[in-house]
C-alpha cells in the first residue's frame, strides 16, 4: 500500500542541512538566495489547462514562501517522467513534488526518488491501490468522488435511463481509473455506456473519437455524454455541435472546472463539470513540502474538495 516515509521531518532537515555544509547541495538556476530551499516538481503535462493553472499557484506560492520551484513536464511519457525525476535528483533539489502520469509505470520514478534520500511529495494524481510507494505527504482530490458526482449528476438529469457516451482518459492512469469506478459505482443500471474510447485527455483526440462514434450511431440513440475530463468533454462536445446532434444530447458533463468548461456551460455546449481546486492543491503542496523541510510535521493527506458547476451557478467561476 502507499506509505508515508517514516523518517521524521527533522532528520530530513538534518539530511539536508549536512549536505549544505558539505557542499553537496547543487546550485539550480532557479535558485534563491543562500540557505534557502530548491523544490524540484514534475508535471504530467503542462499543455493542459487545469494543470498549468494548478503549476502556476505552485509558482506562486513558492514566491511567497521564498522558495525556489524547478519545474519540468513529463510530456505524458512515463521515460520522461523518469528522466526529469533523476535529473532533479542530480541537481540535489531538497524536496520533489511528483504527479504521478501511471499508477504502475510511474512508482519507478517515485522509488528513485526515496532512494536518494530526497523528500517526496505526491500531487493530484496517485499510484495504484496497494502500491508499496513511500512518500511524505499527498496533495490533491479523492478522484473516485468525482465520478460519483458525475453519475449523481447524470442519475437526475436521466431519470428514465439512455444509452451514453463515456470519455475515459488515459487507461492505467489514477484520475482516469478512479473517476471511471466511482462512476460505475454510482450510476443507476437503466443508462449504459454503449460507446467509450480512451482520448488521453486531449480535446482533439476526443473531437476524433466522438465523430467516429455519431457515425455509428443514429440520432436519438445517445442521449448523454461523461467525460474523464474537460478538455475531453469540450471536444466531443464540438464534434456533436458539428454534426448538428446538440439538441439530442440531455447533458454533457467534465470534470476540473476549467474557465473553458465554464464557457462552455453557460454557452449549452456543455451541462456541468466537476470543479476541483487546482490553485489550491499547487499552493497547498507547496505549503507542504516547505513546512516539512523546516521541520515541522505535516499530514499524511490533505485532500480537497469538488464542486458542481452547472448552468445555475456557472456565472460564480466565470472571468
Amino acid at each position: 500500500m502507499e506509505t508515508k516515509r517514516s523518517r521524521s521531518a527533522a532528520a530530513a532537515v538534518l539530511a539536508i542541512g549536512a549536505l549544505t555544509l558539505s557542499g553537496c547541495s547543487a546550485a539550480s538556476t532557479q535558485s534563491g538566495t543562500e540557505g534557502s530551499y530548491t523544490v524540484g516538481v514534475v508535471v504530467l503535462d503542462l499543455q493542459d489547462p487545469d494543470l498549468a493553472l494548478m503549476t502556476k499557484a505552485m509558482e506562486q506560492e513558492a514566491s511567497t514562501q521564498g522558495v525556489a520551484l524547478d519545474v519540468t513536464d513529463s510530456k505524458k511519457d512515463v521515460g520522461s517522467e523518469l528522466n526529469q525525476v533523476e535529473d532533479l535528483i542530480t541537481r540535489q533539489v531538497d524536496a520533489i513534488i511528483l504527479q504521478p502520469l501511471d499508477g504502475e509505470a510511474s512508482q519507478t520514478a517515485a522509488q528513485r526518488v526515496t532512494e536518494a534520500g530526497i523528500p517526496l511529495f505526491i500531487l493530484s494524481t496517485e499510484f495504484a491501490e496497494g502500491a508499496a510507494v513511500d512518500y511524505e505527504s499527498y496533495i490533491g482530490v479523492d478522484d473516485t468522488l468525482a465520478g460519483q458526482m458525475q453519475a449523481d449528476y447524470l442519475n437526475q438529469a436521466l431519470p428514465d435511463g439512455g444509452d451514453i457516451v463515456f470519455a475515459a482518459g488515459t487507461y492505467g492512469a489514477s484520475w482516469t481509473d478512479r473517476r471511471k469506478k466511482g462512476f460505475e459505482e454510482k450510476i443507476d443500471p437503466d443508462i449504459k455506456v454503449v460507446a467509450e474510447f480512451q482520448a488521453k485527455g486531449s480535446r482533439d483526440d476526443a473531437k476524433r473519437n466522438m465523430e467516429d462514434v455519431l457515425q455509428r450511431f443514429g440520432a436519438g440513440e445517445i442521449v448523454a455524454l461523461v467525460a474523464n475530463n474537460d478538455e475531453m468533454a469540450i471536444g466531443a462536445a464540438s464534434a456533436v455541435t458539428d454534426a448538428g446532434r446538440t439538441s439530442e444530447f440531455k447533458a454533457v458533463v467534465g470534470v476540473d472546472g476549467t474557465p473553458a468548461a465554464v464557457e462552455a456551460i453557460q454557452g449549452g455546449a456543455m451541462t456541468a463539470t466537476i470543479r476541483q481546486d487546482s490553485q489550491g492543491q499547487g499552493e497547498k503542496a507547496v505549503d507542504v513540502a516547505t513546512q516539512f523541510l523546516k521541520g515541522q510535521e505535516v499530514e499524511d493527506r490533505y485532500t480537497l474538495p469538488f464542486e458542481l458547476i452547472t448552468k445555475d451557478n456557472a456565472a460564480n467561476f466565470a472571468g
